[in-house]
């Protein structure tokens, strides 16, 4: 069975989206749903959540987006029994990035593909703004 995807998207800032991410994501694993939390805020707020500190990280969401062809493989870190695909400030480089990209309003879609038959639920933790990558 696939994965039900859920982005928690409001394009106002400050009205709990990551907060209800985060919470979310532990109830349904409480309910033993195998859970992935994708932070795709470029403020990182839900990867600072989930005690991971967003400047010291290698690899996040946004080489993933970047990243073209097969290869796409997403950085997971295990925060409390649910998984985490981390973000930082690079992410709002992406759009830039992918400005002339083919099909670049699909690259978040071709990332988490994948992954749909791993997880119950993949939860996206979206910013406060509407981009090419929603």
């Amino acid at each position: 069975m696939f994965a039900k995807v859920i982005s928690l998207f409001n394009q106002a800032g400050g009205v709990g989206k990551t907060t209800l991410t985060q919470n979310l994501g532990y109830q349904l694993k409480e309910k033993n749903y195998k859970v992935l939390l994708i932070d795709l805020d470029p403020q990182a707020s839900l990867t600072c959540f989930m005690g991971i500190e967003p400047y010291d990280l290698e690899t996040t969401i946004y080489d993933s987006l970047i990243t073209s062809g097969s290869s796409i493989q997403l950085p997971l870190i295990n925060c409390y029994g649910v998984d985490l695909v981390p973000s930082n400030l690079r992410l709002a480089a992406s759009e830039q990035k992918l400005t002339f990209e083919l099909q670049r309003e699909l690259r978040l879609k071709d990332v988490i593909e994948p992954y749909l038959e791993d997880y119950d639920y993949i939860l996206i933790d979206c910013p406060p703004s509407l981009t090419m990558l929603l």
